[in-house]
Parts: C-alpha cells; structure tokens; sequence
C-alpha cells in the first residue's frame, strides 16, 4: 500500500529536525517495510510539488493547487462570471489531500497532528491532548489567535468521527477522547512516544555558562506550560533555606515568555534564571544529563515527550500529579501539585541536597527507561497498517 504521511510542518527541513518526526523517519526506514511513504507538508509557494530526499517523497499540499499569480486569480475571476451568468453556484473544489491521494495513489493517510483537513481517503488521526475541553481556561486554548476554543472543537468534531483508526499516547488519554466524542472504543489506539532520536546521538555543552547546579524546563513559553510554579518555587528555596539554584528554560516564545521574564525580576531570581531558547539536539542532550533535574509543570496531560527523554538520559524528573503523568512515570519520579510551588520547592530541595533519595530515584528510572528503550512508535502504526490492508482489498 502507499501511505501518505500528512506532517505539521512548513518545509522537507522541518521534518527532519522535529523531535518526534525525525524519530518516526528513522524507524520507517529501519523497518524496511514493503509499503511506500509520501510525506506531505504546508510549504506554501516556498517549495515545488515534489521532491526526493532523505529516502522520502515529499509532497507539497499548498502546490498542488497554487494561489498565487495571475494566471490562477484570471481563471478564478472567470469561474466566478460564468457560475454568475449561468445562475448556479461553481461546483466543490476537490480537496487537496484528494488530489494528492489520486496524483499518488495514496491508501491510507496518517495525519500525525491534530489537524482540520478535508479528505476522504481513510485515514489515521491523532490526538496529542484535548486541552480545551479539559484545561479551557489557558488563554492558548481559549482565546489565541492561532488555535482557539471554536476551532480546536470544529477540528475535532469534524475529523474525530470520520478517522478510520485513532491514536493517543496513554490510557488517560483514551478516556479522555471517549468522554468527550463517544465513539467505539476499538477505534482509539494507544500509541506510546518513542524515545527521539537525539537522545541517542552525541551532546555538546552550550555556548552559555552554566550554573553548579540547575533545573532543567524545555517547553515554549504557553501558560498552561506553568514556568510561573518554578520561579516561585526558586523564590522559596532562596527564602526559606538559602539555597539559590539555577534554572534553564529551553523553547520558543509563545506569547508569555515576557510576563515570567517580569515575574523573575519580581520575585528577585532574575539573576538564577537563563532563557535560552532554542538550542541544538546535542546541547539539549547535555542539559538534560548535566542537571539536577528535569522540572516539568505543565497543567495538561495526558502525557507528553520530555519526561521520556530525561528518564532515557538519567535525569531525574519532577513533574505534576496530573493522572496522565503518573500512568506514564509510575514510582520514578518525584511528583507535586502543579499550583503548589511550596511542594515544587520541597522536592528540589530534596534532589538537591540528599543524595541517596536522588540515587534512589534515578534507580527506578532506569528500570522505566528500559521500557521507554523498547517503544518502537512506528511499528504501532504498522499494525494498525496491516489491520487496514485486508479491508483495503475490498475495492479497486
């Protein structure tokens, strides 16, 4: 079978160094599977139709039919006049994941973002979180430009129902969607995160200087990311027991990254804190493996990628009670409630000055970082793949 890979990126290169798409790549071609993979991305008019790299065909889902020049704004204008003239409306463009799908004689497409696309060709969706129906109150959800309550829903509404298969990360993440778009359960497939690809690579140390001791945060500066918790957390510790660690925020502005740049000052941990926004795989390696931990406060689950990564590379986590966070860490990892910095605080002072409960820790994330290790993300997919072939070759 063709499989149509839909990515959530603006060019080839984008694919390449995201995270988990790098990862989903290497696996494809590890698995030498004899299906083909069309990888298809937004490039706007920046990219041609098709190209061949990396092993991959990639296709162009804005080429396929451009909008920009004026041969394409004459024809528009003259369908226009006619559909006027004839006193009937123009009849329904052919969406363009169709298009491709018949340009390429794609299968199956596997929409690994939540996207709101028109296609009929079955397809695979998936759900990384439905925080606006379980967190509503994040102005990212509700309110952002980009991707507001209204639209997150009509997505969903839209795509949730038709989608032959479905994937989510964890259990809490199945009940979530069956809670709130009932739908057969057999439909929802849990799909575990992989461990990403740079974990495995080199590390290098960054250009910045480092603290003694710091905490490690990658995640882009959204409010329900919750980077306010550490700063007070930071404050208490200094406060309370002199201690004056250091932290590393990693990850791109998202709206609120100067509103914790004031609170930093406002609480006086300016000094403590580094923002260093993106930074390369092998630097983010290294911070991971030169902290003391990996503080993750983000208020929406079910789970996410980072506490993966850091218990891979022996760094020990501390991360909210979310129900998602501890299905996905069980025993090996430190946990607070997210709107508690007291219980943040008491948790890094513990990793920061008992050394045996930090070796204790770090033990029982080995044994989990073994079950990470072994989480093939792709071959998941496969099997949902395969359960598809025989319904496939019902029809030509």
């Amino acid at each position: 079978m063709r499989i149509g890979i839909y990515l959530n990126e603006k060019s080839p290169e984008e694919g390449g160094g995201s995270t988990l798409l790098a990862t989903i790549k290497k696996e494809i071609l590890a698995a030498q599977t004899e299906d083909e993979f069309v990888i298809c991305y937004n490039g706007r008019q920046s990219f041609p139709l098709k190209m061949t790299r990396d092993g991959f065909s990639y296709l162009n889902v804005d080429a396929v039919r451009p909008r920009a020049g004026i041969l394409y704004r004459c024809a528009k204008k003259l369908k226009k006049m006619a559909a006027a003239l004839l006193l009937r409306p123009l009849p329904p463009q052919k969406p363009a994941l169709d298009l491709i799908a018949d340009m390429e004689r794609i299968d199956l497409f596997w929409i690994t973002y939540p996207a709101r696309v028109q296609v009929s060709v079955p397809y695979i969706y998936t759900i990384w979180d439905l925080g606006h129906r379980t967190v509503p109150y994040f102005p990212e959800v509700s309110r952002s430009p980009a991707w507001e309550w209204e639209a997150r829903e009509t997505a969903y509404q839209q795509m949730v129902y038709k989608a032959s298969y479905i994937i989510t990360g964890n259990e809490r993440g199945k009940r979530e969607i069956l809670e709130n778009y009932p739908m057969p359960g057999e439909k929802v497939r849990i799909v575990p995160f992989p461990v990403p690809a740079f974990c495995r690579g080199k590390e290098a140390a960054p250009e910045f200087a480092l603290p003694a001791e710091y905490f490690f945060y990658p995640a882009q500066f959204w409010a329900h990311k919750n980077h306010i918790r550490i700063i007070q957390a930071l404050a208490k510790l200094k406060d309370s027991y002199g201690l004056r660690p250091g932290v590393v925020f990693t990850g791109s502005d998202k709206g609120n990254k100067r509103y914790i740049q004031e609170q930093c000052r406002a609480y006086g941990v300016a000094e403590q804190v580094i923002f260093a926004g993106f930074v390369p795989d092998e630097v983010m390696k290294y911070l991971y493996t030169h902290a003391v931990a990996m503080v993750f406060a983000s208020l929406m689950g079910p789970n996410n990628i980072p506490p993966i990564e850091a218990a891979f590379l022996g760094c020990p986590v501390i991360i909210t009670n979310l129900e998602g966070h501890k299905e996905q860490m069980g025993d090996a990892a430190l946990y607070f409630d997210g709107c508690d910095a007291g219980e943040l605080a008491e948790n890094m002072r513990l990793l920061l000055t008992d050394a045996a409960a930090r070796s204790s820790l770090l033990q029982k994330e080995r044994q989990l970082a073994e079950q990470f290790s072994g989480v093939d993300y792709f071959c998941e997919i496969r099997n949902i793949i395969e359960e598809f072939r025989p319904l496939r070759q019902t029809w030509g």
